[in-house]
């Protein structure tokens, strides 16, 4: 919700009173505007929210506003890096969240250099040796698995439930650390990302693809609309969803020739006939050959700009 309605409506039950001639069927609105509410509705700025009162003679009903930036929840439980940040938590670390109502320890990015906030959903860890730690079943993908400090995969469920209602749309923050060749790490973003419910098969909407290098590292537009998979292609076997008829591993949104796995084998050495990781850039088949020391997919609010006056997501 971008925004919010504040309002105060009197009703009278006699029309003859002079106060009542004044307010009678009186509407007065003032809606937040995102560019001047900036910090508004940050948690040290507003700690409660207000409320509406209707009045009506010598009688009066109150109504509570709606939170527009989602800070407060039943329980006062946090539910994402993002909310945690904006309640002044200002370190990358380990952090408890509640997800359908179950404790569940995940990595919050609260430092980088677009404001932090970021929940750490997947990660292949620099430390991981297993280069099939992430080859799991489907069962194994929807609850999730490892450990937040290491390799980890939040589940499917979790995933849905952190973008289903009363949590917003999501972004989604991609880092790719490339340890072959000219070592170097980059970073891509999506303004849209969404994974739909088990019985739509957690299927993928991804968009707004932003990236400084222009659309040369846009591998997962591609894969939109696509339900997840789980596969288990034996070494050098073919892969009915490989173009280059290679094999391919682990769960991801699969599609007929595939341009981004981030939850293949982590390979120490990698090749169009027997991919791991992999992230095709400007449709180049060398970047098959990319062997990553690690890579990461983050969440947090679309509208974290706006709730923290960067207007920016």
């Amino acid at each position: 919700v971008y925004g919010g309605i504040w309002f105060n409506v009197r009703y009278c039950s006699n029309p003859s009173l002079p106060i009542c001639t004044k307010y009678l069927n009186m509407l007065v609105a003032f809606l937040f505007i995102p560019v001047v509410a900036g910090n508004v509705f940050m948690e040290d700025s507003i700690p409660n929210i207000p409320e509406i009162t209707e009045r009506q003679s010598m009688w009066t009903r109150d109504y509570t506003i709606f939170d527009p930036c989602n800070t407060n929840k039943p329980g006062n439980r946090n539910v994402s890096c993002s909310q945690l940040k904006r309640k002044g938590h200002n370190v990358t670390g380990i952090y408890e969240i509640y997800i359908l109502g179950k404790p569940i320890n995940v990595t919050c990015d609260m430092t980088t250099e677009d404001g932090g906030g970021w929940t750490v959903i997947q990660r292949q860890s620099e430390n991981e040796n297993d280069e099939s730690f992430f080859e799991r079943d489907m069962k194994e993908y929807e609850s999730g698995f490892g450990t937040a400090g290491g390799s980890f995969w939040i589940g499917l469920k979790n995933l849905n439930a952190l973008m289903t209602y009363p949590n917003g749309p999501q972004a989604l923050r991609i880092v790719l650390e490339i340890s072959s060749g000219r070592p170097r790490t980059e970073v891509v973003h999506y303004g849209k990302f969404h994974v739909g419910s088990k019985n739509e098969q957690y299927n993928l909407t991804i968009g707004e693809y932003d990236h400084k290098k222009g659309k040369n590292y846009d591998a997962l537009s591609g894969h939109n609309g696509h339900v997840f998979d789980v596969k288990k292609s034996p070494p050098g076997k073919p892969d009915k969803d490989n173009c280059l008829k290679g094999a391919l591993s682990g769960g991801w949104w699969f599609k007929k020739c595939n341009q981004a796995n981030l939850n293949g084998r982590k390979r120490g050495i990698s090749t169009p006939d027997n991919p791991g990781i992999f992230w095709i850039t400007d449709s180049k088949q060398e970047s098959y050959n990319y062997v990553y020391r690690k890579v990461e997919m983050q969440i947090r609010d679309a509208d974290f700009g706006f709730c923290t006056g960067s207007l920016k997501s």
